[in-house]
């Protein structure tokens, strides 16, 4: 890898990131991933400060693998790169070290969205020009998430104030926090994901209002979103369970 396109951080995990069990909740994770890959973004030249109101890049798959679980007091280093993208489609990998192995990966995809016309946009019909990088992936891209399983309504949950981000659209952290909500706090108990697919198939707007539905057996788990009339799917995630 160009070790001009990466960007790395170091993080101590605190009290106040972690759950009953002294897990690293996955949303901050994946808020450590949004913080490096603006920061990374910023270093190659595709995003910058002006650009705020205007556009912003937002992530569509994510796809995540941990060897063992992020726990309280760890110290972890956190690096971000990318490499070729299509028209609108751009990959960007993560890698997590501890105690200098690494212990997971991330795959994902981004777009840039046109915040004011809730589109996406080439990069270069705004004038981004991405640095020249490898056509070849580095990691492999999000699989595809189980179908034709019986799910299970859970809940509605309406999209607030706290859930919206700069984008003016529910964060995707937060679809974390509802979609682990769902799943339950007695899985947590014993289990950690140690491979998680997600699919943010449509942007839910503040107001939206989503029902919650979920699938789990021994080692599988899935929870999707859902319009209020079951006609559009907002969110999909499915992952495989391991043992702490």
């Amino acid at each position: 890898m160009d070790q001009n396109l990466i960007s790395t951080e170091k993080k101590t995990i605190e009290i106040n990131e972690v759950d009953d069990m002294g897990e690293y909740f996955f949303h901050h994770l994946l808020n450590l991933f949004s913080q490096i890959a603006t920061v990374n973004a910023m270093k190659i030249g595709v995003w910058n400060q002006a650009m705020m109101s205007q556009y912003g890049w937002v992530v569509a798959k994510q796809y995540l693998h941990l060897d063992e679980p992020i726990r309280y007091q760890d110290e972890i280093e956190l690096s971000t790169t990318i490499s070729k993208g299509s028209f609108v489609s751009f990959p960007r990998y993560y890698y997590i070290k501890k105690n200098q192995k690494v212990i997971g990966t991330c795959s994902s995809v981004w777009t840039l969205l046109d915040i004011q016309k809730r589109r996406m946009v080439s990069p270069q019909k705004i004038g981004i020009i991405f640095p020249e990088v490898s056509k070849e992936p580095l990691l492999d891209l999000p699989p595809m998430i189980q179908k034709n399983l019986e799910m299970t309504y859970i809940k509605d949950r309406e999209v607030l104030y706290s859930d919206v981000d700069v984008n003016q659209h529910m964060n995707n952290s937060r679809y974390i926090e509802w979609a682990f909500d769902a799943v339950g706090l007695r899985i947590f108990e014993q289990h950690y994901f140690k491979e998680v697919s997600i699919l943010y198939k449509q942007e839910m707007a503040p107001g939206t209002i989503a029902k919650i539905y979920r699938y789990f057996d021994d080692k599988y788990v899935k929870v999707v979103f859902k319009s209020i009339d079951d006609s559009v799917i907002y969110f999909e995630m499915g992952g495989y369970l391991d043992n702490f």
